[in-house]
């Protein structure tokens, strides 16, 4: 049982059977009242504790998995601590900066009649008005 069941336990309605006898109609319906809503909270308060233990069981197995994991892509980062270490001299060298390649940059060629120095071009007949 959680601190907070213990403080906030309220023992039920049937278990505390308060002297009534020397209280008006008024105070016996206040009494009731209060009595219910002891109850009432008493049934929060275990909700809430059942909620609280579901909610660490959830993340005692999200913990699990994680610790899982984190041990799965250690062995993955360092496979040369398990396997023999291969011979430096078989692999090929390191290529540590990248340039771009070149690419030769040509003016597309024009398609059509051409105007050279600014002449007007004159549209070839086509074969209908020949």
């Amino acid at each position: 049982m959680t601190n907070i069941e213990t403080f906030a336990e309220a023992p039920s309605a049937h278990e505390v059977v308060p002297p009534t006898l020397g209280l008006s109609p008024d105070d016996r319906d206040v009494l009731l009242g209060i009595q219910s809503g002891q109850q009432k909270t008493a049934d929060e308060i275990a909700e809430l504790n059942r909620n609280v233990d579901a909610q660490q069981a959830e993340l005692k197995r999200i913990s699990d998995q994680i610790a899982a994991l984190t041990q799965r892509i250690e062995q993955l980062q360092n496979p040369a601590l398990v396997a023999s270490p291969a011979p430096a001299a078989s692999s090929p060298p390191v290529r540590t900066t990248s340039k771009p390649a070149k690419r030769d940059v040509r003016p597309l060629k024009p398609q059509g009649p051409v105007s050279v120095g600014g002449a007007p071009l004159t549209a070839e007949p086509s074969a209908e008005q020949r």
